[in-house]
């Protein structure tokens, strides 16, 4: 049972991931050769058809043909771009701009004088859909990591399940930051990409300038290197860590799980560590995360939990988390427990 609810998941993923890499890797092709063809020897040669192609219900691409000659060898080319049959294509345009018996520059690959093109270089609308694949290509990226975290949780986890510990000389620091470097990098560059197309399709449409792209791609890699750096930055400097004190036994609770600043306090008001239960809805029905939480105070009455993240985790990472930190606190771990609203603490 347990198998075939994460198959079909795993088979949309799968197939997701697909299209949405097939895409890509075509996109990705089409602009290096189109890049690649600048360079190509040139030659003239004799456009003998030329006409918007057909589809099965509407007209699609450029079908062209055209003749030259290499070496004494007559070859017939097919192609106009790398991309024939872009959307965004002038197809119209193409075909008046190229009659039939009109002669053209025809750029053709010296190894391989068969493989040839009447229109090379990149041009705006390449790498403006290259910028519509980067948020689809993080968002895959996003699932597939949680995908494999969630198979990694379901072996053998490393102790306080392969959370960041640094030791010290008079303290503990547990790294608890929810999103690292690289993938603040991602998210950056997939955001900005998505920000960035809705202006620039307002201004150039879908065929804009290369000088317009090009800085748009240079904003977008800024963006991601910025957001790379400030995330490490922040993580380095240790806001996110949670600190146990051996000299003055207390403990420091990160500026994560609702609190603006840190919160301290004594190991003597810690009564034992537990697991929130938290209970989300969606379309696919309820989705069940684990919180670890400090319980603080004695009596069940009275009891505080201050959670110790923002984002749930699996119930096997969470648990074994919070049994490593109940026995370094030296307090009992107190299972499971309903999610309050209360729970997170005040900072």
């Amino acid at each position: 049972m347990r198998a075939s609810k994460s198959f079909y998941p795993l088979l949309l993923l799968i197939s997701w991931t697909g299209l949405v890499a097939g895409g890509t890797f075509v996109l990705l092709q089409t602009t290096v050769r189109q890049d690649l063809a600048r360079k190509y020897s040139t030659i003239q040669g004799k456009i003998v058809r030329s006409a918007v192609g057909r589809g099965a219900y509407i007209r699609r691409g450029v079908e062209i043909e055209y003749s030259y000659t290499v070496n004494g060898i007559i070859y017939t080319g097919h192609r106009y771009r790398y991309d024939d049959h872009n959307a965004v294509l002038e197809w119209d345009e193409t075909v008046e701009d190229n009659p039939r018996g009109s002669m053209q520059t025809v750029y053709y690959d010296p190894k391989n004088p068969a493989d040839s093109l009447l229109e090379p270089g990149v041009d705006g609308c390449d790498l403006l859909l290259l910028l519509f694949t980067l948020p689809m290509n993080v968002l895959t990226f996003v699932f597939w990591r949680a995908t494999i975290s969630r198979w990694r949780e379901e072996s053998q986890l490393p102790p306080a399940a392969g959370v960041k510990i640094l030791n010290q000389p008079e303290s503990i620091r547990i790294r608890l930051a929810e999103v690292s470097p690289l993938a603040a990098a991602f998210y950056g560059m997939a955001g900005a990409a998505f920000i960035a197309a809705f202006p620039v399709v307002a201004a150039g449409g879908f065929e804009p300038t290369l000088h317009l792209m090009t800085l748009t791609w240079a904003f977008v890699a800024a963006t991601g290197v910025l957001a790379g750096l400030w995330r490490a930055i922040r993580n380095s400097s240790g806001i996110y860590d949670l600190c146990l004190d051996k000299s003055v036994q207390t403990v420091t609770l990160p500026r994560i799980a609702g609190r603006r600043r840190p919160l301290t306090i004594a190991r003597s008001e810690i009564s034992g560590v537990s697991l929130q239960k938290r209970v989300s809805k969606g379309p696919s029905g309820k989705h069940f995360s684990f919180l670890p939480a400090l319980n603080r105070g004695g009596l069940a009455a009275d009891m505080e939990s201050i959670e110790l993240i923002t984002w749930g985790w699996s119930e096997k990472k969470a648990r074994v988390f919070s049994e490593w930190l109940s026995q370094e606190l030296g307090v009992k771990f107190q299972g499971v427990q309903e999610e309050k609203p209360e729970c997170v603490a005040k900072g």
